[in-house]
């Protein structure tokens, strides 16, 4: 008895060892995946680190080049870095690659730039767009970006993620600095078809962040043609200015549209925006949006509501209906599209962006723009 209690035991202590053995060495094949996960994200932040700190260099001095691979110290890592003239698709680009090390593992990064001029005058970039977003995007219907006839590219730019699911058409280009979805899955290649791709550029692709400035509705009250005070819903039909003196409606709280507007014209919220109903905003001129729409808060649009304007929110901007808007949208934050919503892409009128976004500075405005990104 007492010896076979001495086998059980020694049995006992020899599976132990074996397990605790077993346990030790996942432990530590644990802590190793970890701290390989660890050093190989890191030192892919380093790599894109370095890569915006070259678009920042190039935004500051156009001609900045670098023949040779440069080494630097960053964020505890060392990096390595070059930035030449290249051409892709018979357009001029500038390729950036870069490897950061850190701790023995090494992140390589490349990333083409195109300098885009803007010039002195005109419409602010953000705005050249069909649809922009400031964080993320979602289509969910049937949504539509195309153009008001005038055989322009209705592009889309989202700083963020982009996602779409359902019968969903973009007639230009998708670009967007986190991810794309849809559903379903092969919807990305097929239903996004810029008019013009002379190059045959991809027609989605990650890009660097677009700027949107923020909106400060206090810098426009002075020049407004109206002001009221709290609250405001305008019913019935509403005319406004004219192309040479448009009429500028400021509104401290909330404001809602339910009826028809004519004319020239841009409304100031520092409330919500709401627009409701059959309504109709119409535009003598093919060619251009004639209102402008600026809302501090949100701005949501229900029913069967017809745009001729340009769209603009420091937040979320929601279309629940069957909504078109001949103009564009952008928002600061993230848009959601509901329904069977059409955006017909319209350049903006200058007229409309200048009180708020003056553009008339002296020298050459340029903004470098990141076409590829490979990681």
């Amino acid at each position: 008895m007492g010896r076979a209690v001495l086998i059980i035991l020694l049995s006992s202590i020899l599976i132990f060892g074996i397990v605790s053995i077993q346990v030790n060495r996942s432990t530590s094949d644990a802590g190793t995946s970890v701290s390989n996960y660890y050093r190989d994200l890191y030192a892919r932040n380093m790599a894109n680190s370095m890569i915006e700190i070259l678009r920042t260099k190039l935004f500051n001095d156009t001609s900045y080049r670098v023949k040779d691979f440069n080494s630097e110290s960053i964020l505890g890592g060392k990096v390595s870095y070059r930035l030449v003239d290249t051409i892709i698709n018979s357009i001029r680009m500038i390729k950036a690659s870069v490897i950061a090390n850190y701790e023995g593992t090494a992140k390589m990064t490349e990333a083409y730039f195109v300098i885009e001029s803007i010039g002195s005058g005109g419409v602010p970039p953000f705005l050249k767009y069909a649809v922009v977003s400031g964080r993320n995007l979602s289509f969910n219907g049937g949504v539509t970006i195309t153009n008001a006839g005038n055989n322009l590219n209705a592009n889309v730019h989202v700083n963020g993620n982009f996602s779409m699911n359902g019968n969903n058409n973009i007639d230009g280009f998708l670009t967007y600095t986190g991810n794309a979805w849809s559903n379903p899955p092969n919807a990305l290649n097929t239903r996004i078809k810029p008019v013009q791709n002379p190059e045959n550029l991809p027609v989605h692709y990650k890009t660097g962040t677009l700027t949107i400035p923020q909106f400060d509705p206090n810098e426009i009250k002075s020049k407004a043609s109206e002001i009221y005070y709290g609250n405001k819903i305008f019913n019935g039909n509403i005319t406004l200015g004219t192309k040479e003196n448009p009429k500028i409606i400021y509104v401290t709280g909330n404001l809602t549209i339910n009826g028809s507007i004519t004319g020239y014209g841009i409304f100031v919220s520092l409330g919500n925006t709401i627009i409701n109903g059959n309504i109709s905003l119409t535009s003598p001129d093919p060619n251009v949006s004639n209102i402008g729409i600026y809302s501090h808060e949100r701005l949501i649009v229900n029913g069967n509501v017809t745009l001729n304007a340009q769209i603009f929110s420091n937040n979320e901007v929601v279309f629940n209906g069957n909504a078109k808007v001949y103009g564009n949208v952008v928002s600061r934050e993230s848009i959601v599209m509901n329904g069977n919503v059409t955006v017909y892409y319209k350049p903006t009128d200058e007229i409309l962006t200048k009180p708020i976004w003056p553009v008339n500075q002296s020298g050459n405005i340029v903004q470098i723009k990141t076409v590829y990104l490979y990681e």
